[in-house]
């Protein structure tokens, strides 16, 4: 019973609660991580389709003439810059606003809209002037030049950071009225904004998560709890079917057990003592069943005074009990079987309108030859042999006492 006092068992909690945990934290993750993959898709779409606008500003034939250093005039620098300026200044999320040309996997500006005195920018932006060459950085390296020479319009994968702080960039070609390519336009898009808001979302996330922990805490307590309700409920079922309802020793499937267990320690000897109720038929008869079960109790405890801490006890049947004792031999079973008869014979005062006794028939075995069931035979013998000399005593089981065994 001491087992369903205690708490449930830390390892189911932490189980229970890193399994709801695993759960719980990928229904909150996941969606917020899928969220935040569309969000950052919908940006690098809006910052493509601004590189776009600012490319449909461009005069392509005008910037195709520019490409060449010798067809470069400070009017006509200006007459195409203009149109990127106007561009540039309506757009305040706007960084950069520039064009470029590529020579043999080298880029190098055309237009700049920070070289223009009209540029009306929050940002003080670093000019670059005609034809300065663009060293792009290692780390964002990739096949940018051959997708935008393809047409399309390249987008960085992730997010960008200088001076000025974090941003997005876009490419996209740049065509002549005869449809040639013409170099490409370069947008960077300030994404105060944007990272401002991923703040917000973060904070609801981790939130989010803390409450999901929570929760799989909760959870995990609640399995647990359940877990060792079920777990006590099953152990006090179990100690129920091996137990005597009358007398709370072990019935004959606990005897079986416990006697399995105390074989498999292989001890130095056991001994087997089966004590038997003499007459309880006619007190029965005489006194009532009541009576009848009262004399079975107090024999039950005079057993209980009598044995050893280790001993089992067992109720086998209406009037038959048995002792099982590891570690007991010839001469301390016989100390039992005198400290019961003694037992037995004390006065009871609920019991005191009914006389009664008990025999017992005790066999002793060694651990190399214990075998309970020719054990329990030989006490059987052993007891047969004390009730045939008179009832109310005791004998210890002789080779000469066997029986035969009967089909």
């Amino acid at each position: 019973m001491a087992a369903s006092r205690r708490q449930f068992t830390p390892r189911v909690l932490v189980l229970a609660t890193l399994v709801a945990a695993a759960i719980l934290v990928t229904i909150v993750a996941v969606p917020q991580w899928l969220s935040k993959r569309a969000r950052l898709d919908v940006l690098r779409a809006h910052v493509g389709q601004v590189a776009q606008l600012a490319a449909s500003v461009v005069d392509g034939d005008l910037h195709r003439l520019l490409l060449d250093p010798a067809n470069y005039t400070p009017e006509r620098y200006a007459q195409a810059l203009e149109p990127l300026v106007r561009f540039h200044s309506a757009n305040p999320d706007i960084f950069y606003v520039y064009t470029m040309v590529d020579r043999g996997g080298e880029t190098y500006f055309v237009l700049d809209t920070a070289t223009s005195p009209k540029l009306r920018n929050p940002h003080h932006l670093r000019a670059s002037p005609y034809m300065e060459r663009f060293r792009i950085r290692k780390e964002y390296e990739s096949d940018w030049l051959q997708v935008i020479a393809s047409g399309k319009t390249w987008v960085t994968p992730t997010f960008q950071k200088d001076d000025y702080g974090d941003f997005l960039t876009a490419h996209t070609p740049i065509f002549d009225s005869r449809n040639r390519y013409s170099g490409f336009v370069g947008v960077d898009f300030d994404l105060q904004y944007y990272l401002a808001q991923e703040a917000r979302f973060r904070t609801i996330g981790t939130w989010s998560l803390i409450a999901a922990l929570g929760a799989s805490l909760l959870v995990g307590w609640l399995i647990a709890s359940y877990h060792h309700d079920l777990k006590s409920r099953l152990e006090q079922h179990y100690l129920s079917s091996i137990r005597d309802g009358l007398t709370g020793l072990l019935n004959r499937r606990g005897a079986l057990d416990a006697i399995g267990k105390a074989l498999a320690r292989q001890r130095s000897s056991y001994a087997t003592l089966l004590v038997d109720i003499d007459d309880l038929k006619s007190i029965n008869d005489t006194h009532g069943h009541a009576r009848g079960d009262a004399v079975i109790s107090c024999i039950a405890s005079a057993i209980r005074e009598s044995i050893r801490e280790d001993d089992n006890c067992a109720r086998l049947g209406g009037d038959e009990f048995m002792i099982f004792a590891p570690d007991c031999d010839a001469r301390g079973a016989v100390e039992i079987a005198r400290r019961i008869l003694a037992a037995v014979g004390k006065p009871r005062p609920e019991v005191a309108d009914a006389s009664f006794s008990v025999s017992i028939g005790i066999t002793v075995q060694n651990h190399a030859g214990a075998d309970f069931d020719r054990m329990y035979r030989e006490a059987d013998s052993a007891l047969y042999h004390a009730k045939s000399n008179g009832k109310s005593g005791y004998a210890l089981f002789q080779p000469s006492m066997a029986r035969p065994l009967t089909a």
